[in-house]
């Protein structure tokens, strides 16, 4: 199975605006906490939801954190937003996409 990253910056941006990944392929995504920075929490609260198993992931300072199984949840030719937030204030730091195909 393949695996999408997803870089988080120290100040919570990411560099991949946009990632794709590939239902029939069971692909994953992983997020990075780049140069040390973090922690971030992952969440899928909008409407849509989450197109994975699970709707919120903690990525440690310095660390990754990854979905598993794929986008089981998630209908091809969809697009997920999903939040980054600081998870120690919960501020929001950018509102990125998965695209399901």
């Amino acid at each position: 199975m393949a695996t999408q990253a997803v870089q988080i910056r120290p100040d919570g941006t990411v560099v991949e605006k946009k990632v794709k990944v590939r239902k029939s392929e069971h692909e994953d995504v992983r997020w990075i906490a780049t140069a040390g920075g973090g922690p971030w929490k992952i969440t899928f609260d909008t409407p849509n939801g989450s197109p994975f198993s699970m709707t919120s992931y903690t990525i440690s300072a310095g660390a990754s954190e990854g979905t598993s199984g794929g986008p089981t949840a998630g209908i091809a030719g969809k697009t997920y937003k999903y939040n980054v937030r600081n998870a120690v204030t919960n501020a929001l730091t950018e509102d990125p996409d998965v695209d399901v195909e």
